[in-house]
């Protein structure tokens, strides 16, 4: 019996302890620090309790003491002060805060315990009735964490080095990767040379390695990264209406009697945005001889009245370049619309793009590696990923007054940006890294700001990523996935809100703000030969491997939240090789010289993984000799 009565007491002191425990680890108060009056704007800048008589007071009551603040598990933090700490409780999802505070300073709480990924929930309640009790509490947007050693085993990562390396090996030209998840910087990766081929198009190897500081050529995507930004900045602040004409700001923006088409008078900066504002794809403002209608584009003197290489002439050719269909009645992209909206902003804060972007996203961000003409910003070449090889000549099928011949590195490649516009355009010039380009792709993520800065509120963000009503895979200007409409590109597997662009030099923005994810892959397709400039000017070798057409990679970013996804990845490999097989034989003008070289860029990739079980018994199919034999008897 006292044996029993013994082993009881020794259990309930047990149990005490635990419970001890357990209160005193709920009860842990929270990391504290004294700071300097904050600055900046917030996601949440808010007094409590909001008074009666106050204009954002809501006779619900409740409403005046509960909102939400995007977030991540394991970050965040609270900026507080308050002239009575006991007056006022804190929630955070429910749970409380607790901390020492002091009064009348102010103080930064880690709330990284309680946060959760996307919507959190915060609740300040005055519990002690004091007329004269005030809290101030602002809570910073998110700033991205490099986590990448955390994902250094991830088998869909080492999937990527493989393929890009052995595409690299077989005739690829360079690529930079960033792939970021829930506010952690999960991948970061640089791959190549910066200048993969001499003017001769042979392969060399002694230029400098690409690294994560390397500048890429960003094309289309500056249409995102500055002019968008720009716009969006401008709306939230209230300083443009995306309704207004065009003609409020150049009051020559007018239809002419002489004009086939109309609607230059009533265009908005709206249906520019929505790319269905009449204009013209490419019109070609640099070259003189420029003929759409002749066979091979060139008859002399045929764009003489559109033909300008000064930048302070360009709108006025803006202005006089014929619409090719009634606004808002077709849907066609162009670079005008993007060369238009910047001219726009320039007007409108009188000071240039390059200056407006600098001085309102790249300083305040700290982006060190985010500038247009990067030669005139202390980067040297060697810095800079390159472009095309002979110039702007296409392996010497195009020519024009001025053309550049030497291998394009450190300039614009894009001939309306470089020759027509000083290399400072709203649709080409931006160079940048790939994580600078992500810290710009989390403001989207964190609905409009980054830290301590608000670049546009969130009712602003939402209004531009809202999906075309005849055209789902448009926003305002943003390009959408949609349904499947641009899954080539974004994957299969990002949300059907995902948003991003592509730019012609080989480069990829693709943010899924629903999953918390972005993807930056910047690659220059273009510093590889063209396959026969006779054919097709415009197919250079590196259009033909699969990093540089984005699918394949932005789907295994996606797909990179399995604990173990290897069985998986061979099952891709070996589909992959099997198709791209299938498809070269099926097509005979598939089967240049670049695919028989990305079809064995696949090869090499299953070699290197051929010690897995599932790869070990394919490479000794009748299926993987044959493919061997037909890319070795090409």
């Amino acid at each position: 019996m006292k044996k029993c009565w013994k082993k009881i007491m020794i259990f309930s002191i047990v149990l005490s302890i635990l419970f001890f425990t357990s209160a005193c680890v709920f009860q842990k108060k929270m990391e504290v620090k004294e700071i300097n009056q904050p600055k900046g704007s917030y996601q949440v800048s808010q007094s409590y309790p909001i008074k009666a008589d106050d204009e954002a007071f809501d006779s619900s009551l409740l409403t005046n003491q509960v909102q939400t603040f995007h977030g991540y598990t394991g970050q965040g933090k609270l900026l507080l002060r308050t002239n009575d700490s006991e007056a006022f409780e804190i929630y955070v999802n429910g749970e409380q805060v607790l901390a020492n505070l002091l009064d009348k300073t102010w103080q930064q709480v880690d709330i990284s315990e309680l946060t959760k990924n996307g919507d959190n929930d915060l609740q300040v309640s005055q519990v002690e009735n004091d007329s004269t009790a005030k809290m101030d509490i602002k809570i910073p947007y998110p700033v991205l964490e490099d986590k990448t050693d955390d994902y250094v085993s991830n088998d869909n990562f080492k999937l990527m080095d493989q393929f890009i390396n052995a595409e690299i090996e077989n005739g690829f030209s360079s690529a930079q990767l960033v792939v970021t998840k829930n506010g952690k910087i999960i991948k970061s990766s640089a791959y190549g040379n910066v200048n993969a081929y001499n003017q001769q198009g042979k392969r060399q190897k002694n230029s400098p390695k690409v690294t994560e500081n390397t500048l890429y050529d960003l094309a289309s995507n500056t249409k995102m990264y500055v002019t968008n930004y720009a716009i969006q900045k401008l709306v939230s602040e209230g300083e443009l209406d995306i309704d207004q004409k065009v003609s409020e700001f150049f009051p020559e923006f007018k239809d002419k009697e002489s004009d086939e088409i109309k609607g230059k008078d009533d265009l908005t900066i709206r249906e520019i945005l929505q790319h269905q504002a009449g204009f013209p794809a490419d019109p070609q403002y640099h070259n003189k001889n420029y003929d759409p209608e002749a066979d091979d584009l060139t008859t002399p003197g045929a764009n003489e009245e559109l033909y300008t290489q000064n930048r302070s002439k360009v709108m006025e050719k803006i202005i006089a370049t014929p619409l090719e269909y009634e606004p808002g009645t077709e849907t066609m992209y162009s670079d005008v619309d993007y060369m238009l909206l910047g001219f726009i902003i320039e007007e409108l804060t009188q000071q240039r793009l390059d200056e407006y972007m600098d001085q309102n996203y790249v300083q305040p961000l700290n982006l060190q590696h985010t500038t247009f003409r990067p030669l005139d910003h202390n980067f040297k070449k060697d810095q800079i990923a390159a472009a095309e090889l002979q110039g702007n000549t296409r392996d010497g099928a195009v020519d024009f007054d001025n053309i550049r011949k030497q291998t394009v590195q450190g300039e614009v490649h894009d001939e309306k940006a470089f020759y027509s516009m000083d290399g400072v355009s709203g649709h080409a010039g931006l160079f940048a890294n790939a994580k600078d380009l992500a810290v710009l792709t989390q403001i989207t993520m964190n609905r409009g700001g980054y830290g301590s800065r608000q670049f546009f509120d969130e009712d602003t963000m939402d209004q531009f990523i809202k999906a075309k009503d005849t055209d789902p895979s448009f926003g305002l200007g943003w390009r959408r996935k949609g349904q499947q409409l641009y899954s080539w590109a974004f994957s299969p597997l990002a949300n059907t809100d995902t948003v991003g662009h592509t730019g012609w030099t080989g480069t990829l923005t693709v943010i899924d703000p629903v999953n918390n994810m972005s993807v930056v892959l910047l690659t220059n397709t273009k510093n590889t030969p063209v396959v026969d400039n006779k054919k097709d000017p415009n197919d250079f070798v590196g259009d033909h491997f699969l990093t540089g057409q984005y699918g394949l990679i932005a789907t295994l970013a996606f797909d990179s939240d399995k604990e173990d996804n290897q069985a998986a990845n061979n099952s891709k490999l070996i589909d992959m090789l099997n198709a791209k097989y299938r498809y070269m034989k099926a097509n005979e003008k598939e089967q240049t010289p670049s695919d028989y070289s990305q079809l064995q860029a696949l090869i090499d990739v299953i070699d290197k993984r051929k010690g897995d079980k599932e790869l070990a018994n394919f490479v000794q199919t009748d299926q993987f000799e044959k493919i061997n034999k037909f890319v070795s008897d090409k």
